[in-house]
């Protein structure tokens, strides 16, 4: 058929929507054979929403045996402006014919699995120069590789699923899925390690720092939206970082260059007390100076205590290395000087004490 079939939808929210997706994949279920697969198209960036599906389906009798994330918007179709994801997750559903029950805190491993997994593959797909898949993309194929593991038992001890489907989408209760899919969001944003970075200095970065490594990287791609940065926050969890920023309008986002920051915030709580922070102060100070010998004085009389600085050193060094590959990113001019400072004070520190 070629006419829209919008007027037959499911509409609105709450008790009775659900009850009444859960009819319909349910009849759907029943009338399929018990090899049988449905495949249902879904995007959505919330994690409600995504909970609510789970229970749905899960209700149903049916279970995700596979999630795909395809690229759905093109340039061709006009890109819209704004935090939007490019891809639509797909969902490969088959009859629940497992008896299997498991508690939850036995899913943490799989999810954590499924969802590396489901981006190691999306990463494979993508293109280096003009990538297909962005972090809202990877995220929800996070959502997407939560709701496989979840569905794969009949049941999971202590969740009532007609309870939380009973509940207003507005309720400030997290229900039990809903705290799983935030789980798997989390794995993702700890495995979307920088491309080069060392994943083991990466893990002992505190998260303010992650988000401004990472917040470097959406620069370095040309990426300026506000929404980008807001989420990239939620993901890591950091409630208090505006003051990071040199603009923080709508589509012309970026955060403050060493020479910009000065000595702002320093030992602040958060991302004033980092070592990235510290980094920044010691930059600008071999820019001023045009000697790495001040940079060097300002991060040992920072962190003299305990040896801290030798313990310290190799973190310094990589994400100076980060700093450094700005260099060459030709639509940030404004970091150039200092990518390149970021990259004499890590021969500096390569050196020191050799």
């Amino acid at each position: 058929y070629t006419d829209s079939k919008r007027i037959l939808a499911v509409r609105g929210v709450g008790q009775s929507f659900n009850e009444n997706m859960i009819e319909i994949y349910k009849n759907l279920s029943n009338h399929m054979p018990d090899n049988g697969t449905q495949v249902v198209m879904f995007t959505h960036q919330d994690v409600k929403v995504w909970s609510e599906l789970a229970m749905i389906l899960w209700s149903a009798g049916l279970r995700v045996i596979s999630a795909w994330t395809i690229s759905t918007e093109t340039e061709s179709g006009g890109l819209k402006q704004g935090n939007y994801v490019s891809g639509t997750v797909l969902l490969t559903l088959k009859k629940q014919t497992s008896e299997e029950k498991i508690y939850r805190d036995e899913l943490y491993d799989e999810i954590k699995d499924e969802v590396e997994s489901i981006i190691d593959s999306m990463k494979d797909l993508n293109d280096k120069e003009d990538p297909d898949f962005n972090d809202a993309d990877f995220l929800l194929a996070s959502y997407a590789a939560a709701l496989k593991v979840i569905t794969t038992y009949k049941n999971i001890e202590g969740i009532d699923i007609p309870y939380w489907l009973s509940q207003p989408r507005d309720s400030k209760e997290e229900n039990p899925i809903e705290e799983l899919i935030n789980k798997a969001q989390n794995i993702a944003y700890d495995y979307l390690i920088p491309d080069g970075f060392d994943k083991l200095i990466w893990r002992d970065l505190s998260k303010e720092e992650r988000f401004f490594v990472r917040g470097l990287e959406l620069e370095m791609n040309n990426i300026y939206k506000v929404g980008d940065y807001q989420e990239l926050a939620r993901g890591f969890g950091v409630k208090d970082y505006t003051n990071m920023f040199q603009s923080f309008r709508a589509n012309s986002a970026r955060f403050m260059t060493p020479s910009e920051f000065k000595m702002k915030f320093i030992g602040d709580e958060g991302f004033g007390s980092t070592i990235a922070r510290h980094l920044l102060v010691a930059i600008n100070e071999v820019g001023k100076s045009n000697s790495t010998a001040q940079g060097l004085t300002y991060l040992k009389s920072t962190f003299q205590k305990n040896n801290e600085y030798w313990y310290k050193k190799p973190i310094m060094i990589e994400l100076l290395n980060f700093v450094s590959r700005i260099e060459y990113i030709g639509h940030m001019e404004h970091w150039k000087e200092h990518a390149y400072n970021a990259r004499l004070l890590r021969e500096a520190l390569k050196n020191d004490g050799v």
